[in-house]
């Protein structure tokens, strides 16, 4: 009893002190969508300039100060995900629909700022400059960022002779003994937790290398048999933020603003790697995560409108903080007549922070009188310098994994253009597009730390990609409904594992690992209402 309360307190505080945590892991939840109201999305996020929208709030809390009136709206979205995916020759496809509330806001207007006419000469001066500074407060909610995916990839048959177990043995460090992974892998330092997996008591996946003049490990399974790989993935969850604003403008000129930010996270994933052998035999590795916590910013902004046709916006969003807390577990089987495995690791958790840097904002709207607008936008995320913190706020225990930040994250610029024209004085139609750049390196790739404890050995090259709006807005007296329909399309990179000087631990050094491609198309159909006090 007094040894299993022991080894129950020895897992604890290890679960506790571990790092699992990678630069693709920061630049998931570093990287929003384009996602809000739907006259924010119908011109593709294209609002900082222009205001008076619940979303475009989020981009410049200076937005709050050109609402006239007290405003409720609510916004809901439907999704609708494809994924076509290639690796070697083979062709994966998988469909989701995914329905949810995309953003809520109220905005008040105090009844002695609302902007009112005089009704005689005497007190016109009295009126003016009564109105010539007001302030307007705001409440709102808004997804940031949209978990939910599902992926697969099937690559042709007998595709490779690679295996991941290869890769297991690569990064087995060499004062890891057999013994270690027989019975104390997952309580050992810098073991790390896919390599015991490898082992039971009678069977081993990869055996200790007896040439020292090469790498320490080597597969059990030989090199010549033909291995046919596929990998699937589903991921929930979504960054949500909570805002409360204050914006003040002076004599329709120029509005300030700032708003209070808390963000939620929560993500989780499931994902499965399945090797078919050239015999009929199968290794299948299975993961779990999860993600939660909450991060904390602050923006202000600020909007000028030298004259009624233009308008000049300006924000800045201090750095965010995350506090965060990943669990995570895995398992691995595989049947080779005599040799059978059957492992699972222990329920991991870890317990950390992320910081981000300040983020700038840009913009600029030309009003054509009633008519309608045409605005652009651009913003700036400097991801590259995030970094992992341990939950106390100190960078020490994360020296690699901000190495690996620095080195293949990017940072991400995004432009917005989008328009609106009022058919009538009810009817308005919309569009837009954006396009963002590349979040991480063409030739970044993942590392299998000695102190890792998560076993999911993917990841997932960002690229360029696009985002393609229409929508439709009707207004009548003090209530409103908007459409829009929106379509991203995003082109990924998949690696199942790092192999980057894997074949120099074989003895077959043509062995060689293709890439995967994903490009999945992200169809939102969103719905706002509002509402005017």
């Amino acid at each position: 009893m007094k040894r299993t309360l022991n080894t129950i307190v020895v897992f604890i505080l290890f679960y506790t002190l571990s790092n699992a945590q990678t630069e693709f892991d920061a630049s998931k939840i570093l990287q929003s969508n384009i996602n809000g109201t739907a006259r924010y999305m119908g011109m593709a996020g294209a609002m900082g300039a222009v205001g008076g929208d619940a979303t475009a709030i989020k981009d410049n809390p200076a937005g709050i100060g050109l609402y006239k009136q007290s405003e409720l709206s609510a916004t809901g979205n439907l999704q609708l995900q494809k994924s076509n995916a290639t690796w070697y020759s083979g062709k994966g496809f998988y469909s989701l629909m995914n329905i949810g509330p995309n953003s809520f806001s109220f905005v008040l207007v105090p009844e002695s700022d609302k902007k009112s006419q005089p009704k005689d000469k005497k007190d016109k001066k009295k009126k003016r400059q009564a109105g010539m500074f007001s302030n307007n407060y705001a409440f709102s909610y808004n997804k940031l960022k949209n978990f939910y995916r599902t992926s697969y990839l099937s690559s042709n048959a007998n595709a490779t002779t690679t295996s991941i177990i290869d890769y297991i043995a690569f990064h087995t460090p060499k004062i890891v003994t057999a013994a270690n992974l027989k019975t104390n892998a997952f309580t050992t330092e810098n073991i790390p937790w896919i390599s015991g997996l490898t082992y039971n008591n009678l069977d081993s996946l990869i055996i200790k290398n007896k040439d020292d003049s090469q790498s320490p490990w080597l597969s059990a399974l030989g090199n010549s048999e033909l291995i046919t790989p596929s990998y699937y993935i589903s991921e929930k969850g979504s960054i949500d933020e909570y805002s409360f604003g204050w914006a003040g403008s002076y004599n329709n000129l120029i509005h300030l603003g700032a708003t209070a930010n808390l963000q939620t996270v929560n993500y989780s994933s499931l994902g499965e790697y399945t090797e078919t052998q050239q015999l009929g035999r199968t290794l299948k590795v299975k993961d779990s995560i999860s993600t939660k916590g909450f991060g904390i910013n602050f923006k202000v902004g600020a909007i000028i409108c030298p004259n009624e046709f233009l308008r000049f916006g300006i924000s800045v969003q201090t750095p965010t903080i995350y506090s965060l807390k990943d669990n995570f577990n895995g398992q691995l089987t595989y049947n080779k007549g005599t040799l059978n495995i059957a492992n699972k690791t222990p329920i991991g958790s870890a317990e950390y922070k992320l910081q981000n840097l300040t983020q700038f904002i840009v913009s600029a709207a030309y009003i054509y009188g009633e008519k309608g607008i045409f605005s652009a936008e651009f913003d700036y995320s400097r991801n590259s310098r995030a970094t992992f913190e341990d939950k106390n706020g100190s960078p020490l225990n994360y020296i690699k994994e901000n190495q690996a930040i620095k080195k293949n994250l990017k940072n991400i610029g995004r432009l917005k253009i989008g328009g609106e024209y009022n058919i009538n004085e009810n009817i308005t139609v919309r569009a837009g597009y954006a396009f963002t750049s590349s979040s991480t390196d063409e030739n970044a790739n993942e590392t299998l730390r000695e102190n890792t404890k998560r076993i999911d050995t993917q990841y997932l090259l960002g690229s360029k990609n696009s985002y393609e709006s229409v929508g439709v807005g009707y207004h009548k007296d003090k209530w409103s409904v908007d459409l829009a329909f929106t379509n991203q399309i995003v082109n990924e990179t998949f690696q199942p594992y790092n192999y980057d000087g894997l074949a120099l631990n074989t003895l077959d050094p043509l062995k060689t690992l293709s890439p995967g491609k994903i490009k999945t198309s992200l169809n939102n159909i969103v719905v706002s209402f509002g509402y005017k006090l």
